[in-house]
């Protein structure tokens, strides 16, 4: 079972227009939708919120939105806590939006009562995204009486599984040479990796392993090496206050210089940056 962290959870109601642009965190957002009009913007399309339905932005997804005056909805942010085997999202391939039944919304309406201090501040859509350092929210949480935390992490997994219900298990899950290299990778993101490495692991040849994995994965084996390394990085730079090159050397990269080009490439800001824009 995937280890939750809560960071944020509270109602808003939109005075004045919002909007965010180029967003990408390493933590996931859960939206109920009350009240009124708001669209968002992800790479491949443009969803337009509706009342009554949950909605889901997956950690690391780059996305923007756009919340006309008089949009109400509850939040919840949840931080995923590494882990070695493959999580939630390795899994599933989960929908963006489905329907909230009275239990979902009740669930929010119950929670934000208990803990009044997980919500944001929201009279704007700046204040909504800049505030507190995330690295606080996880402290915050950790500290928590164990029965509070087991009841947050609850919450997150009943609204969570609405999207299971509905998603659908990825297929690499289902390859018995890819499926192990998922894992390999994930629990080896602080050294080099080479192609040449997974193809041995896999005992197959390095041009069939490159074909099998981007056919069932759907991107190449260093193009996902590199998302990986990309998303541990981001985890990093929001829970700590290490430099730069050290957090390069924990994602494997010895020339410092070559990880801010490919985290640029990846998430379209450097990393300090992205830290910047994450917690001020």
């Amino acid at each position: 079972m995937q280890n939750f962290v809560i960071l944020n959870l509270g109602f808003a109601r939109t005075r004045h227009r919002w909007q965010g642009h180029d967003i990408s965190s390493p933590f996931l957002r859960l939206f109920c939708v009350q009240q009124g009009r708001a669209v968002l913007h992800f790479r491949d399309r443009d969803v337009e919120t509706l009342p009554g339905h949950l909605y889901l932005i997956p950690a690391y997804e780059p996305h923007s939105y756009d919340c006309e005056p008089g949009f109400a909805f509850y939040y919840l942010f949840v931080f995923l806590l590494p882990q070695e085997r493959t999580s939630l999202f390795d899994r599933y391939e989960l929908p963006f939006e489905v329907e909230a039944n009275h239990a979902a919304r009740l669930l929010f309406q119950n929670y934000c009562m208990l803990y009044p201090q997980l919500n944001l501040p929201s009279r704007s859509a700046e204040e909504f995204l800049n505030h507190q350092a995330y690295r606080d929210y996880v402290q915050a949480f950790m500290v928590m009486p164990y029965y509070e935390r087991m009841q947050l992490r609850g919450l997150a997994g009943i609204l969570l599984s609405y999207f299971v219900k509905h998603g659908r298990e990825r297929a690499q899950l289902h390859d018995a040479r890819i499926a192990p290299i998922l894992e390999y990778i994930q629990q080896h993101l602080h050294e080099s990796i080479s192609v040449e490495q997974l193809a041995d692991r896999a005992c197959l040849t390095k041009s069939y392993f490159i074909r099998r994995f981007r056919q069932v994965v759907g991107i190449t084996p260093i193009q996902y090496v590199q998302k990986r390394k990309v998303q541990h990085a981001q985890k990093l730079l929001l829970e700590s206050e290490k430099s730069v090159g050290q957090i390069a050397a924990e994602v494997g990269f010895a020339d410092t210089a070559y990880f801010i080009r490919i985290f640029k490439s990846h998430i379209g800001y450097t990393p300090q940056e992205y830290r910047m824009r994450l917690i001020g």
